[in-house]
């Protein structure tokens, strides 16, 4: 676990992680292309197999990292905040903060979802393996999840503050 008073900014930073891993991919995106579309690429063993997963697995993997992010900033933060209080308050600030900067990772995910078309920077994303499925149901469970762990941080704050009400009532 997770010690000092870092923990909730950990849970700050993963939130503001997806938002910029999601709108900084177009640019990974525009490299990975440049590799793709090289003229003698077939020339090296494998490499083009592994170019057409990449973007994949790189978008999934930086999602998962700040999700594994936010539940070690939040089990650290268990620990700093045994009463509850600002497990409630940064639950429901959570909540607000990526609501408001969902609509950033809906346009980014639009962008890699139709190649970077709208975004003038375009690329095929039917030359990647299930790159457009990905971004075709990343939006609906990022928002879930975002919703989801803000709730879930709230409440176990407001269950730490009803367990320690109850504790000192004995």
């Amino acid at each position: 676990m997770m010690k000092g008073k870092s923990s909730f900014i950990i849970m700050v930073f993963a939130v503001v992680g997806v938002v910029l891993w999601v709108t900084m991919f177009l640019n990974i995106m525009t490299g990975i292309e440049s590799i793709r579309s090289y003229t003698n690429i077939a020339s090296f063993t494998a490499l083009s197999t592994i170019v057409a997963i990449a973007p994949t697995v790189l978008l999934v993997a930086g999602i998962f990292a700040a999700g594994f992010g936010y539940y070690k900033g939040y089990k650290g933060a268990q620990v700093q905040d045994a009463q509850g209080v600002l497990r409630m308050v940064f639950g429901i600030v959570q909540i607000i903060l990526f609501v408001s900067l969902f609509s950033t990772i809906l346009t980014n995910m639009y962008y890699l979802y139709d190649g970077g078309v709208t975004s003038n920077a375009t690329f095929t994303p039917s030359n990647y393996t299930a790159f457009q499925t990905v971004c075709g149901i990343a939006p609906t469970v990022l928002f879930l999840a975002g919703i989801f762990s803000g709730v879930t941080t709230a409440v176990s704050g407001y269950r730490a503050r009803r367990r320690r009400r109850r504790a000192m009532l004995s």
